[in-house]
């Protein structure tokens, strides 16, 4: 059974070049990591590097850094994708794409979430929780480009 994708849009007040740099090199400043990592408060997230191969990597002190995925699109400032399984391994990944895209002066961001069947049974919960989830993560990350 194939599982419809998630998809999230958010309009951020602030241009695309500052709306891509936001999301991707300020993701530590704006992901809750509280509430939506592995390691929990403290922790950090990083894009280690801006390039496709690159990864998004939770890092906190006295613990062993989590991989959360791997960059395979890396279009400044127009989109970036990657694939998505922290805390599992690369054979569970789902893929998330981010696109930008001007809007009178603001940025939309289009997220979107596929490749459910990596959860196995859990799919369909998976995708109720990222339902709610997403949502959370993007309002933070808009808040911080429009400071």
């Amino acid at each position: 059974m194939t599982i419809a994708p998630l998809r999230r849009e958010v309009l951020v007040d602030a241009d695309r070049t500052l709306a891509f740099a936001v999301f991707t090199q300020r993701i530590g400043a704006w992901w809750p990591v509280d509430v939506h990592s592995v390691h929990g408060a403290g922790a950090t997230v990083v894009f280690d590097a801006e390039e496709v191969g690159g990864r998004l990597v939770e890092s906190k002190a006295g613990a062993d850094d989590a991989v959360w995925g791997t960059v395979t699109r890396w279009e400044p400032v127009d989109a970036v994708a990657f694939t998505w399984h922290p805390g599992q391994g690369p054979e569970r990944a789902s893929q998330v794409s981010v696109t930008f895209e001007d809007s009178g002066g603001k940025t939309l961001v289009r997220l979107e979430h596929t490749g459910w069947e990596a959860f196995g049974e859990r799919a369909q919960e998976a995708r109720e929780e990222y339902d709610h989830g997403w949502p959370v993560v993007l309002d933070a990350y808009a808040a911080l480009a429009a400071a």
